[in-house]
């Protein structure tokens, strides 16, 4: 796997409207989903099934109550998911190297499994409209939400991954990734303790050792905040203040804090800071809501950690949490971003090959048409319940929109 450099430029790389669906060109049609809840809002997307992304989501548009219909994500899908085991080996992509992908493993689905929703691509995407609870609240008044929900089951090897993407009726979009099956790695000698747990007896003269391990799930958010360029993205930082407040004094530290905006200005790669509730804002830079402030989406990341992977070179793509790159019609997976995996028609271009790659030249992306890579982590540490199949856990984030309207958008719009 070319992991660091770019390939030289010897052809022209596809435009935007030649770019392929899947990273391989070989996408097959799911669905055009159109939707309006009763609330009023509405959500207009295409669902496409990729070999190795499995869903992958096209022009994705949200139009709030009384409102106006806007582009969100031109596309957006799973670009790798790395499972590395705590002894160091076996460290798993199962978008490329290590399986055939989420498309590929993809399950039948029964009519039970997919409940009141309806079954598609031959009976293994599943399209939901269901309720989600309180969508606000206010004394005794309320209103109750609804969401769509498009996911597929996909088999690879013992796990089973359940990929989950919902679309509220708020505007928010969630990404989820189900975690089921069976463990994967099974171990037969104590030098695996420190390794993961004990699953048998101890009274057993052979030990049986699940092995405990990460899952590192990279996703490809290819933003349009009302259109393909002109975007620009935000971090966005929980910072103590320590000047005097218009009500305190702020001398305490921990007793004032303010969130603190950086504009990310060239391709780079970009790192959670827990203690600073780190978060980042796509925004339009020409384009304003009702009430004259920017239209854009926020990334909300929900992880129980950090992770950096090996120290070495052997895996430059894991040392961060989210990456900005200027669109690349070729740039489709987080990792292995190469041939046999991508389409023929990249062959010779100038790309990267892994999200590090992607963003060693520092090309500029304040105002231009870009994407933005997010890797969600998830620690999985071997229990007793995990045998002999696991109850599914679920690892996602959030993408919600910030000033995308001037006022909630499930409430009626105000002059």
């Amino acid at each position: 796997m070319g992991s660091l450099g770019l390939c030289a430029a010897a052809v022209a790389l596809p435009s935007r409207a030649e770019a392929a669906t899947c990273a391989d060109g070989k996408a097959v049609s799911v669905a055009d989903i159109d939707h309006r809840f009763p609330i009023g809002t509405r959500w207009r997307f295409r669902v496409d099934r990729c070999a190795r992304e499995g869903l992958v989501f096209t022009e994705v548009l949200f139009t709030p109550r009384d409102g106006v219909e806007r582009i969100v994500l031109f596309q957006a899908s799973v670009a790798q998911i790395h499972v590395p085991y705590d002894p160091g080996s076996p460290r798993f992509l199962d978008l490329t190297e290590s399986a055939s992908g989420l498309g590929d493993g993809a399950l039948t689905l029964s009519a039970e499994e997919c409940g009141d929703g309806q079954l598609y691509n031959g009976r293994q995407v599943c399209v939901q409209v269901e309720g989600r609870g309180y969508s606000w609240k206010m004394d005794a008044d309320y209103a109750l939400g609804q969401q769509i929900t498009v996911w597929m089951s996909s088999q690879l090897g013992a796990y089973n991954y359940v990929n989950h993407w919902v679309f509220r009726d708020d505007g928010t979009i969630e990404p989820r990734l189900g975690l089921t099956g069976a463990l994967q790695i099974l171990a037969f000698s104590d030098d695996y303790l420190p390794f993961g747990a004990r699953l048998n007896p101890g009274s057993e003269p052979t030990p049986v050792i699940g092995v405990s391990h990460m899952h590192n799930v990279y996703y490809r958010l290819d933003f349009d905040i009302g259109g393909s360029f002109n975007d620009a993205v935000d971090r966005v930082e929980y910072t103590p203040w320590l000047a005097p407040s218009p009500v305190s004094s702020c001398a305490v530290p921990g007793e004032c804090a303010v969130d603190v905006t950086t504009r990310i200005a060239t391709e780079s790669t970009e790192h959670i800071e827990p203690e600073k509730f780190t978060h980042w804002r796509v925004r339009d830079l020409a384009l304003t809501n009702h009430d004259g402030r920017s239209i854009g989406y926020t990334i909300i990341p929900e992880s129980r950690g950090v992770w950096s992977g090996m120290t070495s070179a052997a895996e430059p793509w894991a040392s961060g949490e989210l990456w900005v790159t200027a669109y690349n019609g070729c740039e489709r997976l987080a990792t292995n971003n190469e041939a046999p995996y991508i389409t023929p028609a990249c062959t010779g271009g100038s790309f990267g090959t892994d999200v590090s790659s992607m963003v060693s030249d520092g090309a500029p992306v304040d105002g231009v048409d870009l994407v933005v890579w997010y890797a969600n982590r998830f620690r999985h540490t071997v229990r007793d319940e995990d045998a002999p199949t696991m109850p599914i856990e679920w690892m996602g984030f959030h993408i919600e929109p910030s000033n995308f309207h001037h006022q909630n958008p499930l409430m009626a719009s105000t002059p």
